[in-house]
């Protein structure tokens, strides 16, 4: 259950901060950008679900979403901390918190995908109705993404 709940947080964060900066920022598109939103969307929409059913396939998609945030961090990073930046202490606060997030599911994918275990086992602790109920939330969530996706 805590995997699901890290991964929907994790890919809720990234879309939610690449596109505040897209809309109030005017934070110009780049494929770094992209990709991460793109791979925050698919952590949070499809990642957590299946990790309800499937915990290694559902970890091994997040473990790949996560490993795609990365360059957009170091990029932005490289720009957050760069000597002699005026940038505002949140968005330094801001883009710590991402890391962190990102390198928890990181860590946390690469100890269910590379452990052994069997593919086929889902989470245990939710019944099959709270899991149902659970799958909806992200996908409701992407389906409204893809609905959006080329106006943003």
């Amino acid at each position: 259950m805590t995997r699901y709940l890290l991964y929907f947080l994790t890919g809720v964060a990234m879309a939610t901060v690449i596109l505040f900066f897209r809309g109030y920022v005017s934070a110009q598109h780049n494929v770094y950008s992209d990709t991460a939103l793109l791979a925050g969307v698919t952590l949070f929409g499809v990642a957590s679900w299946i990790t309800l059913f499937r915990i290694k396939v559902g970890t091994l998609l997040a473990l790949l979403c996560s490993l795609a945030m990365v360059p957009w961090l170091v990029r932005v990073g490289m720009r957050v901390w760069a000597a002699g930046a005026e940038v505002p202490q949140v968005l330094q606060i801001l883009h710590i918190l991402l890391a962190v997030l990102v390198l928890f599911s990181l860590v946390v994918s690469s100890r269910y995908t590379f452990s052994k275990g069997s593919w086929r086992s889902g989470t245990a602790a939710p019944g099959v109705v709270l899991k149902l109920v659970l799958a909806v939330l992200p996908l409701a969530v992407l389906a409204g993404w893809l609905l959006v996706q080329g106006e943003v």
